[in-house]
């Protein structure tokens, strides 16, 4: 066999090599994650109430609109706020009266309005909602995933998990908890996923909104351990021809 010949056929078996390899390493990667079987945006609410009823004059806020606390949500006239005034009682927190006499209600935290339940012209009563609104740095997502008894095994304390948004991009964020339940003899895992992404998107995620989550398990096959080490040596390559270039 001349070495032309012997050269093409030990090309040939490193290639075939490698795409075992790369095959090998791929499944092996596909194994360490699990896609939910559902997940969606969640936030802390916070009801704003009317604490005296009246009629409400005025409204200074939209569905979607950013707060801080103490801004004025609602002016309200109201007749047994002035009657309770009359007898000295205090104004209840996050409220104040105008210079007309008419009670404002104020946001009680920074965060934005995500539904308004009383308009400019409406009657409330004494603890009817007027807004509710999603207080700021609170967003986590809630995913459910089905895992197998080897799976469950496999999930390692705050686990990473990615979180793909309704527009396609991706963000990471850590598993806080998981509540298990056995069904049928596979884990139902409910998990808590939080990230500081979540906020830093701008308000562009909002709560209620589904998403896809991954949960990366625990790998430590020899698959895993060689790539690691793989990805190390390639990793010190840049320096090492740095080296060698001075």
């Amino acid at each position: 066999m001349r070495w032309t010949a012997r050269l093409r056929l030990l090309l040939g078996v490193l290639l075939v090599l490698g795409i075992v390899a790369v095959a090998t390493y791929h499944l092996n990667e596909t194994r360490g994650r699990v896609v939910s079987s559902s997940a969606q945006v969640l936030g802390q609410d916070l009801t704003i109430g009317a604490p005296y009823g009246g009629l409400v004059l005025d409204r200074r806020v939209d569905v979607g609109t950013q707060v801080h606390q103490g801004e004025p949500l609602f002016v309200v006239d109201s007749a047994t706020l002035s009657l309770a005034r009359s007898t000295g009682a205090r104004l209840p927190a996050a409220t104040q009266v105008d210079a007309q006499g008419h009670l404002v209600v104020q946001a009680t935290a920074d965060g934005t309005v995500t539904a308004v339940k009383a308009e400019p012209g409406s009657t409330v009563q004494p603890g009817d909602q007027l807004a509710v609104l999603q207080r700021v740095d609170t967003l986590y997502v809630e995913a459910h995933f089905t895992l197998t008894p080897q799976q469950y095994a496999r999930v390692p304390e705050k686990a990473a998990v990615q979180v793909q948004l309704p527009d396609g991009s991706t963000l990471d964020g850590t598993a806080d908890e998981v509540h298990v339940t056995t069904v049928d003899g596979k884990a139902e895992a409910v998990a808590t996923v939080t990230s500081p992404q979540l906020d830093a998107k701008g308000g562009l995620v909002a709560a209620g909104a589904p998403v896809t989550a991954e949960l990366e398990l625990r790998n430590d096959g020899w698959v895993t351990r060689t790539g690691d080490r793989v990805r190390a040596l390639l990793d010190r390559v840049p320096a090492l021809i740095g080296r060698i270039g001075r």
